[in-house]
């Protein structure tokens, strides 16, 4: 499981259904929850989590840099592949993220049609309903 801090900036709420924005090492995220414990508000900070199969790469171009008008994701965090682990099948891909560490699982076919590489810089794409909040920090 990946986990990096990050801080709640707004919370918007519709009947039971809620979209919460954080900011974490100056990029955006969002997470889509239908219910929310009362300490999670803006301004705190937080834990979040996501399964390693849930992060899915984007590797950008000269011809394409960003890929928010092409993709529904809404997290797509620039990142930079720290190692890759290649099995049979499975790949495991670690990311960094500032400070924080995540971990992508791909295929071995995606690593190689893809041509990932250590140091490469990377777009990691987690859909808002895969992220979680762990923890809340009273810091």
């Amino acid at each position: 499981m990946s986990q990096f801090r990050a801080k709640i900036e707004h919370i918007e709420s519709v009947e039971n259904l809620n979209i919460v924005t954080f900011l974490c090492e100056g990029q955006t995220l969002q997470m889509l929850s239908l219910e929310l414990d009362k300490s999670i508000q803006a301004g705190r900070r937080v834990t979040l989590a996501c399964k390693p199969t849930a992060v899915a790469l984007a590797k950008p171009s000269a011809q394409r840099e960003d890929f928010s008008s092409v993709l529904s994701y809404a997290n797509q965090l620039r990142v930079t592949i720290d190692t890759i682990d290649e099995g049979k099948l499975l790949c495991s891909i670690v990311l960094s993220l500032g400070e924080f560490t995540l971990e992508s699982i791909l295929s071995r076919d995606a690593v190689t049609r893809l041509q990932l590489s250590k140091g490469d810089a990377v777009i990691a794409l987690i859909k808002a309903n895969e992220l979680s909040i762990l923890e809340v920090h009273d810091d």
